[in-house]
This record gives C-alpha cells, structure tokens and sequence, in this order.
C-alpha cells in the first residue's frame, strides 16, 4: 500500500487526501451532527408542547382563594367581581352566611361569572334565569 502511495504524484496524493477529508466530513455529518440536531429539534418541539400544556393546565385550574377569602367578605368580592365582568347589580341581600343578588347582563358574560364565582369558592343555593330583551338576568343565592 504505502509503495502505490508513493508511486502517485504529489497532485495525486493531495487529490485523494481532499477526498479522503471531504468522505470523512460527509460521514461525520450524516452520522453524528446531523441526528443530533434532529433530536435537538425534537427536544426543543417536546420542551414547548410541556410549556404550553403547562400553561393551559394553570389556566385550568381553580386558583386558590384562602387568601382572598380570610380577607374579604363575600358579598365585597361578589359586589367587584361582577362590576369587573361588566354586569348590572341590581339587588343584594346579606342574611347570615347567605347572600342573595339579582344581576343582568350578556348571557355568556352571565355564566362565565357565575362558573368563576363558584371556582372561587362561593356556593350556589338556587339560581333561576330569566331572559329579558337582550339579556340574562339572575336571582342567585349564594353561600
């Protein structure tokens, strides 16, 4: 082997040496950098999808009202959470541990309210709906 190495010429020799380094990036490419960045990518694409999971999860979840509620009284919380939704109250009542509201507005605003009410921990005793013109109103009692 190493006598036809040295019967080539020194062009010939430094051709194949050319081809030799350029074989050998191709292969390190194909083998080794290449699948390595496609699993990087794929890394990176599972790393997002969990963020995002994780975002919708948090959304999702009730929060967590202890705080809020050793703080303020419920009729206080009802009266800024449905003046924040944009919701019309009309009348509340406070008997006890019982407080009872009449309250009108968009019917989906309506019931996005009363779902996040619950969620923050107030207890519905009775609800009745009732449509007037264009919106919803509510008698609800809550506990």
């Amino acid at each position: 082997m190493k006598a036809v190495w040295q019967r080539l010429s020194i062009r010939e020799q430094r051709l194949l040496l050319a081809v030799g380094a350029f074989l050998l990036a191709v292969v390190v490419f194909s083998l080794i950098w290449q699948p390595t960045r496609q699993r990087l990518e794929a890394v990176e694409r599972r790393h997002q999808q969990q963020l995002a999971l994780a975002a919708q999860l948090q959304r999702a979840q009730p929060r967590n009202t202890s705080a809020v509620v050793a703080d303020q009284p419920l009729s206080l919380r009802i009266s800024e959470s449905a003046a924040a939704a944009g919701l019309e109250l009309h009348q509340m009542d406070a008997d006890n541990d019982l407080l009872r509201l009449t309250l009108s507005g968009d019917a989906k605003t309506l019931l996005q309210w009363l779902d996040r009410a619950e969620r923050d921990g107030a207890l519905v005793q009775s609800l009745v709906l009732e449509k007037r013109d264009a919106v919803l109103e509510a008698r609800v009692v809550l506990r």
